[in-house]
């Protein structure tokens, strides 16, 4: 719907025109009205009206001048001016104001004033979509011009430079110069927690636009350039001549910090930069993009949302796993005791360690997959193999973390959880083995209808008494149990699987899609 604002100071015409005009018929919403200018200027600055219907003389302010005023805001405006004067004057101003229709009150009609607003909605109508057509070219056209200058960069650190002249003028027909020797610093954009911003955005293709077009939209170094090497990596081309005037090195930093604010306090996004060195020429540009590509273990240890210069890390030949008793022993002690304090001091005990040795990524990795599964076994006994743990799902989450901050992160709420759980256990009845029972029995045949009375007779207890101690040791009915553990399947499905709503259905027991 279109917004209308009405500016008079006649409650009659004010009440007249409320009630008579059919404003959602016309695909219209009233927002204000509006008894003097000044209210009027206020509330189309909250408001942004798309049709401004004004007096020419209010108190305050002066129709012709809100009109003006609302123009300057919104420069798609349509105007109507109701008037009881008839001056040449007043004509003259409104058709330099471009205002749509000029409409003495002494002849006002509903049905005239009907009729402008119902043109007035074409005309938007028809302007909002030339607007969309015109943006859904220009989309794809910088698509294309992106595609392409990602295949240039691409092909560049690929293939072998045979002629640096040649490969000079491919990047002179994008405007990059190094064929004037123009030096250029590269600096390679990198969002964090790629997997979930995967998962936020519906796949590593939206992820991607949303990333690039955020990274065009707010860097604005004049003359830098945006290559898109994949949908988690980003490189910069930052022009980077000879001044005494400037310090450019701070200017790119300061300019990546606000963007990173940016990216973070409006899209949720953290990302880190991290660049090379300054390049004058082809062959020392590409070696100093691929060592940035190649940079694996500076990214892990460098943290999250930060700007680096890139400095090459020499790895600790001492095995991680000589560590490994003492560690999983504390962080055994850590769930044990309960305290969420202790478990964070622990972590950053640990990370601190690891970040004095620099052990390689892959090490520090395979040492916290195996404490987490040596601690999600040891749970699992408690819990009478009773689990929806998944060793796969946690294989591929570890590998996909990039950063040892977020890596253990995402270890100490394991450990958090974990600690939650085996608390909970403990106060625990003596039941707790055939609601045990309850909940593997729903887990291993989640493709049949369970009822709760079929259950408690394959239990050998009572319907009521097997209902009522369900709800006591688990917080929640048996019948709600089930839905949950269906719908949370359901959502593994439809994350990790090509199977449609009505296949998820049929395989969790649903006779109805619905």
């Amino acid at each position: 719907m279109f917004k209308v604002l009405l500016a008079d100071d006649h409650y009659t015409v004010l009440d007249y025109l409320s009630a008579g005009i059919p404003w959602p018929t016309l695909g219209l919403e009233l927002a204000a009205v509006c008894s003097d200018g000044g209210e009027a200027w206020e509330a189309c600055q909250i408001h942004r009206p798309d049709i401004l219907v004004t007096d020419i003389g209010m108190p305050v302010m002066d129709g012709l001048e809100l009109i003006e005023k609302a123009r300057a805001a919104n420069p798609r405006l349509k105007a109507v001016i109701l008037s009881c004067h008839e001056d040449f004057h007043y004509a003259q101003t409104a058709v330099k104001l471009n205002v749509s229709e000029y409409i003495l009150k002494e002849s006002l009609r509903i049905d005239q004033v009907v009729s402008v607003l119902g043109r007035l909605t074409n005309q938007l109508t028809v302007e909002n979509d030339l607007e969309h057509d015109r943006n859904q070219l220009q989309k794809k056209i910088q698509q294309h011009l992106s595609a392409i200058r990602s295949g240039l960069i691409r092909k560049f650190l690929e293939q072998p430079v045979w002629s640096e002249a040649e490969w000079a003028n491919e990047f002179q027909n994008f405007g990059i110069l190094l064929r004037d020797g123009v030096p250029y610093l590269p600096v390679l954009a990198l969002p964090e927690r790629a997997a979930e911003l995967e998962v936020r955005f519906g796949g590593a293709v939206n992820m991607q636009f949303v990333i690039h077009n955020a990274l065009q939209e707010l860097v604005r170094f004049n003359g830098s350039f945006l290559f898109v090497l994949n949908e988690r990596q980003y490189l910069f081309l930052f022009p980077f001549p000879h001044t005494l005037t400037r310090n450019l090195y701070e200017d790119v930093q300061d300019e990546l910090s606000r963007v990173q604010q940016q990216m973070f306090q409006h899209l949720r996004i953290g990302i880190s930069f991290i660049r090379g060195e300054v390049s004058r020429e082809l062959l020392h540009l590409k070696k100093e993009i691929q060592k940035l590509l190649d940079a694996a273990t500076f990214r892990f240890y460098s943290g999250e949302r930060v700007y680096a210069n890139m400095q090459p890390l020499e790895t600790t030949k001492e095995d991680i796993f000589l560590h490994y008793s003492k560690a999983l022993q504390d962080l055994k002690d850590c769930i044990l005791a309960g305290d969420k304090t202790r478990i964070s001091l622990a972590v950053r005990e640990w990370k601190g360690f690891i970040e004095s040795k620099v052990y390689p990524v892959e090490a520090v990795k395979c040492w916290v997959l195996k404490m987490t599964m040596e601690l999600q076994l040891k749970y699992t006994v408690m819990q009478n193999f009773v689990t929806n743990f998944n060793t796969e799902r946690l294989q591929r989450k570890i590998a996909s973390i990039e950063t040892l901050d977020h890596l253990l992160e995402w270890l100490q709420e394991f450990l958090e959880k974990k600690s939650v759980e085996i608390e909970s256990l403990r106060e625990q009845t003596v039941v707790r083995r055939e609601i045990a029972e309850a909940q593997r029995y729903v887990r291993l045949h989640m493709g049949e209808k369970i009822a709760m009375e079929e259950m408690a007779h394959r239990l050998n207890l009572n319907p009521s008494h097997f209902s009522r101690i369900f709800k006591q040791e688990t917080g929640e009915t048996f019948v709600e149990f089930v839905t949950r553990t269906k719908m949370e399947r359901a959502q593994e499905l439809l994350n990790q699987s090509d199977l449609n709503v009505a296949e998820i259905s049929e395989q969790l027991g649903y006779e109805h899609t619905s």
